[in-house]
């Protein structure tokens, strides 16, 4: 298969875009980004309620309009690929995945060369408006599915507040498991992985 990419911290990765029976997803592309931008930092303005923010890192606390989302998504494109999660019937933002790319070193600390695996942290946020409805499942599962087929991603990861138990429970759904020795345990977040 051959993919589109992007560089994200010297790393290349290819741009992530995948169906499901009710959703599209596809990584914001740097020849999308003028126009994309502006039309996205609104929606996602309109995206991050309070509730929906409440168990997310401390910056993106700071979303609160069209400006601040477009300043927040700016910053998050440099480190990460943002994917942004749509209905496939109207086109609705319904969330979208952060996904932290990290190549995979084999042993003895020599990175891989003629087939680069990566493992990706990811998270993911769903509209208040489209939670429960299972979209967040097949979300994930689209992007597993995805990873799988690529050929270059070996592991996924992410991490929740132990009191998210809705987002604890889609990851494990889709084959996460809970990490048992958490060298990174950072206060009562909870840290899964899935191998591929």
């Amino acid at each position: 298969m051959t993919y589109s990419s992007m560089t994200y911290s010297n790393v290349t990765f290819p741009n992530i875009a995948f169906q499901t029976p009710r959703l599209t997803a596809a990584a914001l592309s740097s020849s999308a980004l003028p126009h994309a931008k502006s039309t996205l930092s609104t929606e996602l303005a309109t995206l991050l309620t309070s509730n929906v923010k409440r168990h997310l890192p401390p910056d993106i606390q700071a979303v609160s309009d069209a400006e601040s989302a477009l300043r927040w998504l700016e910053q998050t494109l440099e480190d990460c690929q943002f994917v942004a999660v749509r209905l496939a019937d109207d086109d609705a933002l319904v969330g979208f995945f952060l996904l932290y790319v990290e190549v995979n070193a084999q042993r003895g600390g020599q990175p891989r060369l003629a087939s680069p695996h990566y493992s990706l942290r990811l998270g993911y946020v769903v509209a208040e408006t489209f939670q429960g409805q299972g979209l967040a499942s097949e979300m994930v599962e689209g992007l597993v599915t995805w990873c799988q087929t690529s050929g270059v991603v070996s592991s996924l990861s992410g991490g929740a507040e132990a009191d998210n138990l809705p987002s604890i429970k889609v990851l494990e759904k889709n084959g996460f498991v809970r990490e048992r020795n958490d060298e990174f345990h950072q206060g009562n977040t909870v840290f899964l992985t899935l191998m591929l």
